[in-house]
């Protein structure tokens, strides 16, 4: 259960977002708000990593405290190559907007076309990052929102 204080705890799921400009990006906002209003111990924290600085950034995640990273457009394409495993769509697409960390191995995945899939037709404004924000959700907390 998430505190009211946005404190991060040993057991609190964290996840990157990893982009150029990360903090001006509403991504981060958005699910932080979703997980907090429906009490889960989750935080995405942006990350605004220069272009000379996101391989190693990206190398050296399996060593850190996060779960996983989503990866701004700017570097999927640059994370795929650096991934352990990567699923058949990142591979067939080349790129991968997910990096969750297994053992400290990095698993890439693209989320954006199913999440597009499942949620497109939910919103009527701001559907790509509502369809990622709802998919995201789902996917760490095996609800349905």
């Amino acid at each position: 259960m998430m505190n009211q204080d946005n404190q991060i705890t040993t057991q609190t799921l964290l996840y990157g977002f990893i982009a150029e400009n990360a903090h001006s990006n509403r991504f981060s906002v958005t699910i932080n708000r979703l997980f907090k209003e429906n009490g889960i111990n989750a935080m995405v924290i942006p990350m605004n990593i220069r272009p000379d600085d996101v391989t190693f950034t990206l190398s050296q995640m399996g060593n850190s405290k996060l779960n996983g990273a989503l990866i701004a457009t700017e570097y999927q394409e640059e994370a795929l190559s650096l991934l352990h495993h990567a699923s058949l769509l990142a591979r067939e697409s080349g790129y991968c907007d997910f990096i969750r960390i297994v053992e400290g191995n990095l698993h890439g995945e693209l989320l954006m076309p199913i999440a597009l899939e499942r949620f497109a037709d939910t919103f009527s404004e701001d559907i790509a990052l509502n369809a990622m924000t709802h998919y995201f959700y789902d996917l760490i907390t095996g609800e349905t929102k």
